[in-house]
């Protein structure tokens, strides 16, 4: 009774054992402030819980978050997340007989939306030299290409000219943002007049993880194909509504966090340099490095209570290890643990 063309098996996981220091899921190590959430609440509370969200409502929603975030509201749309934003792409583009493009190692939820929608996918292994190039994909008739920037794990910002001469295609061009609180620029501002160019971004890295919120950034023509795909409004909660409605009083807090977290980056990148383990710089909230011992430096440090996460399995990344940059008391419990690995 199950689809013989997709091998089911186990769902995306990540360890559950103790820790006292959680730096494997790229998450903020920030919360909102108690009296901003009593806010929210506030809000969520004379929400009629009985009611569907309506479309009139989401409209004025994202009147109010495009605002915020300084886009004309008729080249938004608001997801249930991150991921939401990648499945759009390859419903609104993919499908039987469209193929499309993505570069290895990255987040896999690429290749399960492509298996998940019939998409026939073309996957380029680039290894920890994470930088596609038109030679991937000039010449051939891709119906979705995408890129991430910068990418998850290799942590690096793509090369607009490359994402320039994907656009040029004709192919829907699909860039994941979802850490651009950290990487400070965006391929939206200086290619956004192309009508094929579709942003996904999340609120989840900067700080609202467990809210699940993302954004589509395109031309009115695909926003409009993504919100019928989404049956927008009614992929999202009233939770969610007023998130993106009270966007304005949770912003300062998601920036000076991402701002936080991009100062630790750089002193976290200093200490892996000076322990020989071959950082790689990052414009994201992770560092990925490697190591000869990166199996016996996981166990060590899992057993200690900090949580990284062990990419090694993914393609062209056999030694590799990624740390999420988290509170400075988290970071130093890290390099601690390291330095007593290494003996230093």
């Amino acid at each position: 009774m199950l689809r013989e063309d997709v091998e089911f098996r186990r769902a995306f996981t990540v360890s559950q054992k103790p820790y006292r220091a959680k730096l494997d899921q790229n998450e903020s190590p920030y919360d909102l402030p108690e009296d901003v959430k009593t806010h929210l609440l506030e809000k969520v509370k004379e929400v009629a819980w009985n009611r569907y969200p309506q479309p009139l409502t989401y409209h004025k929603v994202k009147e109010r978050f495009a605002e915020e975030i300084g886009v004309p509201p008729e080249r938004l749309a608001l997801t249930f997340g991150g991921d939401q934003t990648i499945l759009s792409a390859f419903l609104v583009a993919g499908g039987p007989g469209r193929k499309a493009l993505v570069f290895e190692p990255t987040y896999p939820m690429f290749a399960h939306y492509a298996r998940a929608t019939g998409t026939p996918l073309d996957v380029v292994v680039l290894g920890e030299d994470y930088n596609p190039s038109p030679e991937h994909f000039l010449k051939k008739d891709y119906k979705l290409i995408n890129f991430i920037s910068p990418n998850n794990p290799t942590g690096n910002l793509m090369d607009v000219s490359v994402i320039r001469a994907a656009l040029e295609t004709g192919a829907l061009v699909f860039v994941d943002e979802a850490y651009y609180p950290f990487a400070g620029v965006s391929v939206w501002d200086g290619l956004k007049d192309y009508p094929n160019l579709m942003v996904g971004r999340s609120l989840s890295k900067s700080m609202l993880a467990g809210m699940r919120m993302g954004y589509v950034l395109s031309s009115p023509q695909v926003i409009s194909a993504v919100e019928h795909m989404n049956f927008a409004p009614y992929n999202l909660t009233h939770v969610h509504l007023v998130l993106f409605s009270e966007y304005g009083v949770v912003k300062p807090h998601l920036r000076r966090g991402a701002e936080t977290v991009v100062k630790e980056r750089e002193r976290l990148f200093g200490f892996l340099s000076e322990m020989g383990l071959s950082p790689f710089p990052s414009r994201a909230n992770f560092i990925l490095f490697k190591t000869e011992r990166h199996k016996e430096l996981y166990t060590f440090l899992v057993d200690r209570g900090v949580r990284i996460r062990d990419v090694s399995s993914l393609p062209g990344l056999s030694n590799h290890l990624r740390i999420t940059v988290g509170l400075p008391e988290e970071n130093d419990l890290f390099m601690e643990c390291v330095g007593e690995f290494l003996g230093k």
